[in-house]
């Protein structure tokens, strides 16, 4: 009987060590895309900190969500984020808000330098979702720009952006959320550049 158990025993160790029930590999992915630098004629003479952005329940760890409808949420077990989405989209925006040229400085929060302006913000949005025969990468953000001197809100909206990917392939949808989140950044610059330009006239 003793043996009979050892056999076994060594036939489960054979099984695991040949790879038949080994665990699949898991796969990280990041955000990339160029941004383009401006040197802007028209540099509005403010600092703006970025504070840490927040995130929806469904995008605070590093999972890569997929949907296919507003009442369901799925999550890839081996296809994940390098970090949170509220990490790599701060540091976008960080990025992104420094290298526009349309501030005088732009900081991370916090800083030793004087703020005129904190910009604040929520995902809402920063996923896959399967529509038909077609995946996209979708992106949005709620921006807030408060008046630390008054703690007033001065300017805010919800900003989104959905990409089709080329293929209906992980890394493709990667690409369509890193194309959508650029854009979406894009355009919170453009409108915030706007509104405080508005009030210096």
């Amino acid at each position: 009987m003793k043996q009979v158990i050892n056999i076994i025993a060594v036939a489960v160790i054979t099984f695991f060590l040949s790879g038949c029930g080994s665990v699949p590999p898991t796969y990280y992915y990041k955000i990339d895309y160029e941004t383009a630098s401006s040197q802007n004629s028209s540099v509005l003479p403010v600092t703006i900190g970025v504070s840490q952005f927040g995130a929806d329940v469904m995008y605070e760890n590093d999972k890569i969500v997929y949907r296919d409808s507003p009442y369901e949420v799925q999550f890839y077990n081996y296809r994940r984020w390098i970090a949170q989405p509220r990490k790599i989209v701060t540091e976008k925006i960080h990025q992104q808000y420094r290298e526009a040229g349309l501030f005088q400085r732009v900081v991370r929060i916090p800083s030793t330098f004087k703020i005129d302006y904190i910009l604040k913000g929520r995902i809402t949005a920063f996923e896959e979702w399967d529509e038909g025969t077609a995946w996209y990468g979708v992106v949005a953000i709620e921006f807030q720009l408060y008046d630390p001197s008054t703690n007033e809100i001065v300017w805010e909206n919800l900003v989104s952006e959905r990409t089709a990917a080329a293929k209906k392939e992980p890394a493709e949808v990667v690409k369509a959320i890193s194309e959508s989140l650029n854009a979406v950044i894009t355009k919170s610059i453009a409108q915030i550049g706007d509104h405080l330009r508005a009030k210096t006239i």
